[in-house]
């Protein structure tokens, strides 16, 4: 997995994480998210205690955060998510798909408006084209000249 796709897939990991606290998908996205990170034995029992803390004390947070407010402080946690999640899956390439699966398990119960929020599709060619897109936008980057558009 090339760097841009593996930190697309570590990003929509995130919001789909982060998105989640506070919400009634929630014990999905934290149950499915420990399973994948702890699973076959990966990291120590502390560690894995470590994330589960904190996860509930940032999925506190949110739900203690006024409505209004909820989505500054899930921006404020997702950086760090993207970080542990781009670390695990550099370290672990094999686990591609069960994360991507994850990943739309939560997004399917999240409330229709998250849902819109957190449907971008990261998608990184290799090769001298890059093409990313979004809910409501298409960006393509070419390098070098290209005579046809």
């Amino acid at each position: 997995m090339t760097t841009e796709a593996l930190a697309g897939l570590a990003a929509a990991g995130g919001a789909a994480l982060v998105g989640a606290m506070a919400t009634d998908a929630w014990q999905t996205a934290r149950t499915r998210f420990l399973q994948l990170l702890g699973r076959d034995g990966r990291g120590d029992a502390v560690e894995h205690q470590v994330m589960e803390h904190q996860l509930e004390t940032q999925a506190d947070v949110v739900e203690r955060t006024p409505e209004g407010s909820r989505e500054r402080v899930r921006a404020a946690f997702l950086p760090g998510w993207q970080l542990q999640l781009a670390d695990f899956l550099q370290q672990h390439p094999e686990a591609e798909q069960e994360f991507r699966q994850v990943i739309e398990q939560v997004r399917s119960e999240l409330p229709e408006t998250y849902q819109r929020q957190l449907g971008t599709h990261f998608e990184v060619r290799a090769g001298r084209d890059a093409y990313t897109s979004a809910h409501d936008m298409t960006v393509t980057h070419h390098h070098g000249d290209r005579s046809s558009p």
